[in-house]
């Protein structure tokens, strides 16, 4: 069983009603009401339907991709870029041609 992860779904929205979206959309939330109302936005909501959809339990995980956004990863991801990028230019271009001269 895979968890959903809140934070991949966007922000919460405070103006996101679940029982009025599902009515919206024709209703289904009587039979999973506990679930659905969990949703704090509408990618949540969809993504409560798949599970129930393929028959899976809902479970919420706690942290999802927002770790990404943290400035230690992003400074490493600018690290990486910074580093590789030259050298896979370098390895490419530039000692292509002198390997060639040898």
């Amino acid at each position: 069983m895979s968890c959903l992860y809140a934070s991949d779904y966007g922000p919460p929205d405070p103006a996101f009603d679940p029982i009025a979206y599902s009515m919206e959309r024709g209703g289904g939330v009587r039979n999973h009401a506990t679930e659905f109302a969990s949703a704090r936005n509408i990618g949540q909501f969809e993504a409560i339907e798949r599970k129930m959809a393929r028959g899976e339990a809902v479970v919420w995980c706690d942290q999802g991709y927002g770790w990404t956004r943290s400035t230690p990863i992003e400074v490493f991801f600018v690290l990486v870029l910074i580093l590789a990028v030259p050298w896979l230019v370098l390895r490419r271009f530039g000692w292509a041609g002198y390997m060639r001269h040898r």
